[in-house]
């Protein structure tokens, strides 16, 4: 099952503006509703595989019939042409994109409030199941817990829950290594990690592994995690952690 982009983008700690870029649906026949988060100091930039205003309007309102043909044009250079074609479609795009944004902030609006109802509403029932209250209590299985209800559409599917992690740890990027069948390593990339960060990062972790084997993945798959650095060079002086970014 795919989730739409707004119940992944409700999971993040987003304090900026957000843009939503549309990149159109043809990228949907390869890839998830979600395409790519880059947050940065001033907003944040949502790319998704849909189709935007300047998707939806007829293409006669803004280009001419073959554009990129001859038909006997002097000095006609294709490469040029091509390249005046993606700039004034780069323009368009940014023209309509405060418009787009606008509808996705709706949208999200709307899922942030289902959540909200969804989480309090559930109270009782995950009380209930659980005799303490990690789920209030930590930060990572606070999220993840919020799609109990899809377990049956999230279970099983990998690269779903990498997503997902992705979200909500957050990290740089998730990889899943076999280690033998039926035993799974997820691979966690995040950077720069001090030693007391990485040690606290991995004590937090084992209970969000925890709750996701049991949740999550079927019975008959084993999972456990590493948190790496591969980025950093071995350089004498700087923070060595063996196994995190530095290894023997």
């Amino acid at each position: 099952m795919e989730l739409k982009a707004e119940t992944l983008v409700s999971l993040l700690d987003i304090n900026n503006d957000i843009y939503a870029q549309m990149e159109g649906v043809f990228s949907r026949n390869y890839s998830e509703d979600l395409l790519d988060v880059v947050q940065n100091i001033e907003n944040t930039t949502i790319s998704l595989s849909r189709d935007g205003i300047f998707h939806l309007l007829p293409e006669k309102l803004f280009f001419e019939d073959n554009f990129l043909k001859k038909d006997g044009k002097r000095y006609f250079d294709f490469n040029d042409e091509y390249e005046e074609l993606k700039k004034k479609k780069n323009e368009l795009l940014s023209f309509f994109q405060p418009l787009d944004s606008t509808f996705f902030k709706q949208q999200l609006e709307i899922e942030q409030k289902l959540n909200y109802f969804a989480e309090t509403g559930n109270l009782l029932f995950l009380k209930n199941i659980y005799n303490d209250s990690v789920f209030e209590t930590d930060k990572y299985i606070g999220k993840l817990i919020k799609l109990i209800p899809f377990t049956s559409q999230i279970r099983g599917n990998l690269q779903l829950i990498a997503d997902l992690l992705k979200i909500i740890i957050p990290a740089n990027k998730i990889e899943i290594n076999e280690i033998e069948p039926f035993n799974k390593r997820f691979i966690i990339h995040i950077e720069n990690l001090s030693k007391e960060e990485y040690l606290k990062m991995d004590k937090e972790l084992v209970l969000l592994f925890k709750f996701l084997h049991h949740w999550f993945l079927p019975v008959e798959i084993k999972c456990d995690f590493r948190i790496k650095d591969f980025n950093q060079p071995l350089i004498l002086g700087e923070t060595l952690i063996l196994d995190y970014n530095t290894n023997l």
